[in-house]
């Protein structure tokens, strides 16, 4: 898949969140959203932007002890194999004047 289709998929997962009544009822997280949505559109880069919104979901969960809306763990879901892929090149990165 070409960059900017990943680019494009991305913001319509997270178009569909956004748009969600669950989501919309609650601010904070319908910001964070939107906040996500704008860097992605400035940066392209959907592999920042999947692993920094996975870890603001979970901790806006740890946070509020609220259920997340279906919506939200739907996007969840969708992001996170990109943002663990991007962790773990970053890591190998850290990692390998270490190993070598």
């Amino acid at each position: 898949m070409q960059k900017d289709e990943k680019v494009e998929t991305m913001l319509d997962q997270m178009s569909v969140a956004f748009s969600d009544e669950d989501v919309k009822n609650q601010p904070e997280l319908r910001e964070m959203i939107f906040n996500y949505a704008q860097e992605l559109t400035k940066t392209q880069n959907t592999g920042l932007v999947a692993t920094k919104m996975v870890k603001s979901l979970v901790q806006y969960y740890w946070i509020t002890k609220t259920q997340l809306p279906e919506a939200a763990i739907e996007l969840h879901h969708q992001i996170k194999r990109d943002a663990t892929v991007y962790d773990g090149i970053a890591m190998s990165a850290m990692l390998l004047p270490v190993w070598f």
